[in-house]
């Protein structure tokens, strides 16, 4: 199992820091505003579904492999756009 780190900005962190995204899930405030959020994972599927719905307002920290494949989602769906 791996575990991901998720940085909310401040504007999405009031809602994140109320959800429940897995049972073992760890989060913390940061002293800026926002709010950092650690998940366990295996499959990154329904994570990157997760974290794209959020959209601009988070980022993924320390792991690139997940980093990268939701980059590539967000680049694919801003094409359908242009």
């Amino acid at each position: 199992m791996k575990w991901a780190t998720l940085v909310f900005n401040a504007d999405a962190a009031q809602w994140v820091a109320v959800e429940e995204w897995h049972p073992e899930q760890q989060g913390r405030w940061l002293d800026d505003g926002r709010y950092e959020l650690r998940v366990p994972y295996s499959d990154p599927t329904e994570l990157v579904m997760d974290v794209l719905r959020h959209g601009d307002s988070v980022v993924v920290a320390g792991d690139k492999a997940l980093a990268g494949l939701i980059s590539q989602r967000l680049q694919r769906a801003a094409t359908q756009y242009a």
